[in-house]
């Protein structure tokens, strides 16, 4: 079991690297206050100015029940103007009960996350840097909404958690140069994945996510250059938009708003989604399609997962070694050009990965 306070260390001095007086704000529920107070304090003697945010579920559910669709429609104030000064972001996962997000109208929460979009647009232009912690997600009622195994989740965000950072920055790097290249990618699998696309050469940085914010990440100067997740290990890259032609299928469930969407599938022309749909539960993984405004329909990201702790099935799926990943919609993040209120992404555990003609994944496992 990883304490509070070695996590906390880990958060701080490993990843986010604050600067002396840089502006941190840890965002938090109830059942993570222990291990935000200790990132905080690890903030100052980093001398860091640290705050903490105090969410609850309450609260949460309170916006879907108190608001109208036109005050969510709206962006919050609180948002926006934090990032007026507000130099990095530290986020422990809630709410801890997903379950009653099946309940909530879905034109609420379209509204709400159509209301994001200038919080977003913001994001990017003011480019924070973001730890996100997994093991805020990791709550009995989470796995009981979902169907997960309890224990072996925890164990397994853990144990992912502790990885060797340095295994995943040489395994990273080596596929970020690979990506680097104007070449095609070839994706396929026998779940009916048979997609094609290109890469754009060195004028589009891959990210990689190895744990730490280094100083080549804050060059790199995307939003997801400057982010990582805990558990981390993954490689992205958004691609020519257009070049996508094929068919993507999911093949591990994907939790959202209390439901597990599965089979996803995605076919692909000219890098325009004509075709989208899900063997159960579609609707949870289109919450604001009908609304969303911008490249909602196109061909956005491609990450490729590096960490050999982390188990696909769970909500850490995007990390897991061997897992490629693709994604439609906003990817300005990946400094692409979709400029959108919609985004979504999918994984394939299974898949066989061709970069340049070479196969580098082959049913899931790394060949080089």
């Amino acid at each position: 079991m990883v304490s509070s306070q070695s996590l906390a260390k880990s958060i701080v001095k490993g990843s986010l690297r604050p600067k002396p007086d840089e502006v941190v704000l840890i965002s938090t529920y109830p059942h993570t206050i222990e291990l935000a107070e200790a990132t905080a304090l690890e903030c100052q003697k980093a001398g860091a100015d640290p705050a903490l945010w105090l969410d609850t579920d309450a609260l949460f559910y309170g916006n879907f029940k108190n608001y109208s669709v036109e005050s969510l429609h709206r962006v919050s104030g609180h948002c926006v103007g934090l990032l007026d000064y507000v130099n990095s972001y530290v986020w422990l996962n809630g709410p801890r009960n997903p379950a009653p997000m099946a309940t909530v109208p879905r034109e609420k929460f379209a509204a709400m996350f159509e209301g994001e979009k200038a919080h977003f647009d913001k994001m990017f232009a003011k480019v924070p840097k973001n730890v996100s912690l997994a093991i805020g997600q990791v709550t009995r009622e989470r796995a009981k909404t979902y169907g997960l195994n309890y224990p072996k989740w925890k164990a397994m965000v853990e144990a992912a958690t502790v990885v060797n950072t340095e295994r995943l920055a040489s395994l990273g790097n080596l596929v970020a140069g690979l990506v680097l290249r104007p070449v095609d990618v070839r994706v396929t699998a026998d779940n009916g994945t048979k997609l094609k696309f290109r890469l754009a050469g060195p004028e589009r940085k891959p990210y990689v996510h190895d744990g730490v914010i280094s100083d080549e990440d804050l060059a790199v100067g995307t939003l997801a250059s400057r982010s990582v997740d805990l558990p981390t290990g993954e490689v992205g890259i958004a691609p020519v938009e257009e070049s996508a032609s094929g068919t993507f299928v999911a093949d591990v469930p994907i939790p959202q708003r209390g439901r597990l969407v599965e089979g996803l599938s995605w076919t692909f022309r000219n890098g325009k989604v004509t075709d989208f749909t899900a063997k159960k539960n579609l609707p949870f993984a289109q919450t604001n399609w009908a609304e969303a405004t911008g490249a909602k329909d196109i061909f956005g990201e491609v990450s490729f997962g590096l960490n050999s702790k982390a188990l696909p099935g769970f909500m850490q799926n995007s990390i897991v070694s061997g897992i490629v990943s693709i994604s439609i919609g906003d990817n300005r993040g990946a400094g692409g050009k979709n400029d959108s209120s919609y985004g979504f992404s999918a994984p394939l555990a299974h898949g066989t990965v061709e970069i340049g003609g070479k196969t580098v994944i082959q049913d899931g496992t790394w060949t080089i």
